[in-house]
């Protein structure tokens, strides 16, 4: 039976959902109303379990892949092109050492994760920040303020109301303010994207020589930059985009240039793309954090796609 892709992204937004293994009597029967209202609903929610239960030994036949790119057979690679796949793996060696090192941003932060590491940290105020993989969080409370600053990676903030002291979060050029208790920020290079879990939040940022205000509402998400300033606020789904707390990764269309950057966070090495095309390819799927190296294997094998490697912790994917 061929699946809708419309179809696919349901069942994989059911699967988040029930995820935490939710009684909910409503949602459950909902669920059901879904299941039974077409054969596709159930068969291609029947295949997301399967591929749950078989992404661990990384079965080729079934792997949660959509690519906006006809599939072509895998085609020799020659010895020059081999070459040419290593050389990026030779230049990037010694940034791949400093990136790897957690002096490079542990110096600076009161609170750290390695690959792969979900933390919670219970803040002297009463709040709480879970901080996702690889990521980097500076505190600094005082008797008129509570500023954090999000040195690298991403984080949910669950704020205690103080109406004495803002709850402020820096991260790359923006400060973002809370006006209600929970949002999550991941640092993308240049980019910040943040979206609103309860309440709203005030952004502040950074804009050429100038500054732009904005605010975003519950349930709505935006990216920002200096260069772009404040994109415009979307709808996000809340549970996939904090899926990544239940060490669960949802990508619905995204190039996979943006699926190896996410699987760089859990991965204890460095993920590269050789070229710029290969990196827009589309992906869609629900992926485990803690196999990223199971999953890598999988978009090779779906994507039709090879690698060079320098054992696990150099990986440059090429075609």
């Amino acid at each position: 039976m061929k699946i809708p892709a419309s179809v696919k992204a349901e069942a994989r937004a059911w699967w988040v959902k029930l995820d935490g293994g939710s009684d909910d009597p409503s949602l459950l029967a909902e669920f059901e109303r879904w299941l039974a209202a077409d054969a596709a609903h159930a068969e291609a929610y029947r295949r997301l379990q399967q591929l749950w239960s078989d992404l661990a030994e990384v079965e080729p036949g079934l792997v949660p892949v959509a690519a906006d790119l006809p599939l072509q057979p895998p085609k020799p690679v020659s010895a020059k092109i081999r070459q040419r796949a290593w050389l990026p793996l030779a230049l990037a060696a010694s940034l791949a050492l400093w990136w790897l090192s957690p002096l490079s941003l542990g110096l600076r932060a009161d609170f750290h994760t390695g690959f792969g590491e979900v933390r919670d940290i219970a803040l002297s105020d009463g709040s709480t920040v879970h901080l996702n993989g690889n990521s980097a969080l500076l505190v600094q409370f005082g008797a008129g303020q509570r500023r954090l600053t999000l040195l690298r990676g991403e984080a949910l903030f669950e704020v205690s109301p103080d109406p004495a002291r803002a709850f402020q979060v820096q991260a790359g050029d923006g400060l973002i303010t809370a006006l209600g208790t929970a949002f999550n920020v991941r640092v993308d290079g240049d980019n910040v994207e943040v979206g609103v879990t309860e309440h709203s939040v005030a952004l502040d940022v950074q804009r050429g020589s100038g500054r732009q205000h904005g605010v975003l509402a519950e349930g709505e998400q935006a990216m920002f930059s200096r260069e772009d300033g404040i994109g415009p606020a979307i709808a996000v789904d809340q549970l996939a985009a904090t899926a990544w707390r239940r060490g669960k990764l949802v990508f619905e269309n995204r190039p996979l240039g943006d699926v190896v950057a996410e699987l760089n966070r859990y991965h204890r090495g460095l993920l590269l793309i050789g070229d710029a095309a290969l990196a827009e390819r589309r992906v869609s799927g629900v992926f485990r954090t803690d196999q990223p190296l199971a999953v890598l294997a999988a978009l090779e094998s779906s994507l039709h796609i090879r690698s060079s490697r320098l054992g696990d912790y150099l990986i440059l994917l090429h075609r």
